[in-house]
């Protein structure tokens, strides 16, 4: 690795560089403000932002295993006050080198792992609208604020709840019983 520039870069997109690699294992960190990368800022991703994780070079494929932490902006739906939910989210990223591309070209049909054709000559590939997604897809339906009340005659999830039986019930019981 040469030491002129880091593997990962933030502002305004996320760049994961494609030169300059030896080795086999290239270990992968990056902390940054989340305003820095538009569709960070886009997507209510407020504070620091920590991508961390390792590159596994394999020939003209490259397999990034990266982890995503950080805090989204979420509007309670019990108070509707804001707040920040935090998140870690792993996920990967398939690189492929090849001569017969000459623009990038993502596919991310599967799960879990991003995969993405990338012209030999490439220096740098733009991860932040993986990362977005990762992030999007793993917010909250229903955002609670830890420690919000339960609204007026709600019940916690843990609370029996007594509820008067049928006499009818009974009679069939005694069957039961004998």
């Amino acid at each position: 690795m040469s030491d002129a520039r880091p593997l990962l870069s933030a502002g305004p997109g996320i760049n994961l560089i494609l030169i300059r690699w030896h080795g086999s294992r290239l270990p992968l960190q990056l902390r940054f403000d989340a305003s820095l990368v538009s569709a960070l800022a886009d997507a209510e991703v407020v504070g620091e932002v920590e991508l961390s994780g390792e590159a596994d070079l394999g020939g003209k494929d490259i397999v990034v295993k990266l982890s995503v932490r950080g805090h989204t902006r979420e509007i309670c739906g019990r108070t509707l006050e804001d707040f920040e939910h935090p998140f870690d989210i792993p996920f990967n990223i398939l690189i492929k080198k090849s001569n017969s591309v000459h623009e990038i070209e993502w596919d991310d049909d599967e799960e879990d792992t991003f995969q993405v054709t990338v012209p030999e000559e490439e220096r740098e590939l733009d991860i932040s609208e993986a990362v977005r997604q990762c992030i999007e897809l793993e917010r909250p339906i229903s955002p609670v604020r830890p420690g919000a009340p339960l609204p007026e005659g709600v019940l916690p999830d843990d609370v029996p709840v007594e509820r008067p039986i049928d006499p009818r019930w009974d009679a069939l019981r005694g069957l039961k019983d004998n």
